[in-house]
């Protein structure tokens, strides 16, 4: 079935793929064709226009040549002294030469000197006028240079600027006598420009072979630009002289565009005409528009035909798979709360038994001294209850399910004083380095299970390092953004403080992470470890509020990186120290309330042989009769908080409605919400876990009662 399935899906996924694919290929075909043509007609308008610029440049350049032969005619045989006699009639004859060609603005007779002979443009010429610094005028001192085209310039008199282009004048011995300039305004190629780029995107320029503007369009041109040597320009007239084709960035607008390039004839003058190429590329996807609008509906239709077609079928064959993942889900989410429930019960009767066994063991090792045979045996199985107890705590731990009593903490005082235990249980072979972060924030968490996850930590860094190495605990401030906090499920944003532990052993594979976690895996030689050290880690952090996160290498070392929430409280005190000796009562009043018979006359021995005046009640209804008794006098109640019918926190409630004063202390080994909320214990609770030593049980007994 799975089979067909795959076949049958792959073949309308090949059908759809298909109906994009061709007539995409085909589209692309066509849009590639016609750009090629569009882009053709661009060139051929470019060419057509480029052809007309250089004519209308070729017929101004020739009214040019006729001047300077009407000029030369006038002025042969004449000396400059004869022709500043008759000023005015020469004047006169160059301005009608300058009224019959429009493109020409003004002729110049100039001496030796750069002195004026005589202008079209006013008479008498101005004397004081000295034009020997211009360009065109300098070049003609060349003897080599014929006709010359000048640069752009602002006149010295008048206000439009202007280019010249000059020739030699020779007396009647042949001899070099002067200079003739005609006067031409880049206004008359402009004018002709801009009627002929009309309504288009054309722009036009007449320029110098070693890249000066003369004129240009559609951006005036102004004394001064020259194109570089490495621009486009100077770079195609230098591979060919004669002109050429080339696209680039307009240095004028800033505007990509194809240009032409051809030369005026044998003069060092070039003429450029261009489009821009985004209005050849609007045509392009004008047509390209026109085409989607017709095929992209059609092809819609067939993919969403297609589509149904293979939602069906993926719903048809897949409604098996859906059930068998949902099955599989449903059984993993019922494994894990298996597990819970499981080590819940587990917990509540274990701890039950185990208190019994390590109540009277401690008893029982009260009777011997330390140095006999005998006590040596029961401390042994002290020893094995209590690594009981504990793989109990770690099973509650990874399940969540252990009542947690949260407060500020200081991490760097924490390290620091466990700092010794850690390099005594680690041994030589490893050294321990820790690095608190100054200024660092307080974390809200229980204290002890904090401590006993850094000493799991740095166990595990140790067993990871067989030939010794160093281990780095160390603490900073963290803030945890949301785009960090979306990659991992339940975290959340803020500040927390880090605590990190960094070995340099063999480090993990990607696969090993992965289950690194989970209760009872472990890489470690049977009989090394149960599985349960990193996942009690995890408990604690992620119950807490917290995140763990594990970075390795293989052959480098590994982190593991504890975030856990900041506290804006002030630090508690800490607990007062341990007494060996147990702490006798004063012949005050105790109310046990427990279920189990065993572990009630078991306290009930323990706490009368601790001087307390000590009765037991096996139930909450029990207990409320003795504390109906006004005769009773009751300091202290003791209870268990799971029991059939009322549980511990509903008889302490009413307990408390009789007696305000009434101090009252929780035992359990598996909360289940009565107390516990979210994992912590609710405010004013006192509570100890089973199994309890006598010695615990005697202090925290001792000091309710001496609180207040």
């Amino acid at each position: 079935m799975k089979e067909r399935q795959e076949s049958a899906i792959r073949s309308l996924k090949m059908m759809m793929v298909g109906t994009v694919i061709v007539p995409l290929a085909i589209f692309c075909f066509a849009a590639w064709e016609h750009y090629n043509s569009i882009s053709r007609l661009a060139d051929e308008r470019i060419a057509r226009t480029l052809d007309i610029a250089v004519e209308q440049a070729q017929k101004i350049f020739q009214s040019i040549d006729v001047v300077f032969s009407s000029v030369g005619e006038i002025t042969h045989g004449r000396t400059d002294q004869s022709l500043r006699l008759y000023e005015a009639a020469l004047s006169e004859r160059l301005k009608a030469m300058v009224s019959a060609i429009p493109d020409v603005y003004s002729i110049w007779l100039f001496d030796l000197t750069g002195k004026p002979i005589a202008t079209s443009l006013v008479y008498p010429a101005p004397a004081e006028l000295d034009n020997s610094d211009r360009d065109y005028f300098v070049a003609q001192l060349d003897k080599n240079v014929g006709t010359y085209i000048g640069r752009v310039s602002k006149p010295k008199i008048g206000n439009e600027i202007f280019f010249s282009v000059s020739r030699k004048r020779y007396d009647s011995s042949g001899e070099f006598s002067g200079v003739t300039a005609v006067v031409v305004s880049p206004s008359a190629f402009e004018h002709f420009y801009e009627r002929l780029a009309r309504n288009t995107t054309a722009s036009y320029a007449m320029i110098r072979s070693n890249g000066e503007v003369l004129a240009r369009y559609p951006i005036a041109v102004r004394p001064g630009i020259v194109l570089p040597e490495s621009g486009s320009f100077r770079q195609t007239i230098a591979q060919h002289p004669g002109g050429g084709q080339y696209t680039a960035v307009s240095g004028v607008d800033g505007l990509e565009r194809r240009i032409n390039v051809q030369r005026l004839g044998e003069l060092p003058l070039y003429i450029t005409s261009s489009l821009e190429v985004s209005s050849i590329k609007a045509e392009w996807f004008g047509w390209i528009t026109t085409q989607l609008i017709f095929g992209i509906p059609v092809t819609c239709l067939l993919l969403f035909l297609e589509y149904l077609a293979l939602r069906r079928t993926d719903d048809f064959y897949a409604e098996a798979g859906r059930r068998e993942h949902a099955e599989s889900t449903l059984r993993q989410s019922q494994k894990m709360e298996a597990v819970g429930q499981l080590t819940g019960g587990i917990a509540h009767d274990f701890n039950n038994l185990l208190m019994i066994i390590i109540g009277n063991l401690e008893s029982l090792a009260r009777q011997f001294s330390d140095t006999s045979k005998l006590h040596r045996k029961i401390q042994n199985a002290l020893d094995g209850a209590q690594r009981a107890a504990q793989l109990t705590h770690r099973l509650l731990a990874f399940s969540r399910r252990q009542p947690l009593d949260p407060k500020p903490v200081d991490a760097n005082q924490l390290i620091s004083r466990a700092s010794d235990l850690l390099v005594r249980s680690l041994g030589e072979r490893v050294e321990v380095e820790t690095v608190r972060s100054a200024g660092l924030w307080l974390t809200e968490v229980d204290l002890a299970e904090l401590e006993a996850a850094i000493i799991n930590l740095a166990i595990n860094a140790r067993d990871s390092m067989p030939n010794g190495g160093k281990v780095t605990i160390e603490t900073s401030n963290a803030f945890l953004d949301d785009a960090y906090c979306c990659e991992y499920e339940g975290v959340m944003p803020g500040r927390y403080i880090l605590i990190s532990v960094t070995d340099e052993g063999v480090g993990m594979e990607a696969d090993v992470i992965e289950k690194a976690f989970d209760p009872f895996f472990t890489t470690k030689q049977p009989g090394l470890g149960t599985g349960l050290g990193l996942s009690q880690v995890y408990g604690f952090v992620r119950q807490s509020g917290g995140h763990i996160k594990i970075y390795s290498e293989v052959g480098i070392g590994t982190t593991v990186k504890m975030y856990l929430p900041r506290s804006y409280e002030g630090p508690v005190e800490g607990t007062r120290p341990k007494s060996k000796d147990l702490l006798p009562g004063n012949g005050e009043s105790i109310l046990i309330v427990e279920d189990d018979a065993a572990v009630r006359n078991y306290l009930l021995e323990l706490l009368i042989e601790l001087k307390y005046a000590a009765i037991a009640a096996d139930g909450g209804e029990a207990a409320i009769k003795l504390l109906d008794d006004p005769d009773q006098k009751i300091d202290l109640l003791l209870t268990d908080v799971v029991m059939p019918g009322m549980n511990g926190r509903q008889v302490a409630e009413i307990a408390l409605a009789k007696r305000p004063h009434l101090k009252v202390l929780y035992m359990t080994g598996y909360s289940h919400n009565a107390i516990v909320h979210q994992g912590r214990l609710d405010p004013g609770v006192s509570l100890v876990q089973k199994p309890i030593s006598e010695q615990d049980l005697a202090m925290r007994v001792r000091s309710m009662l001496d609180a207040y």
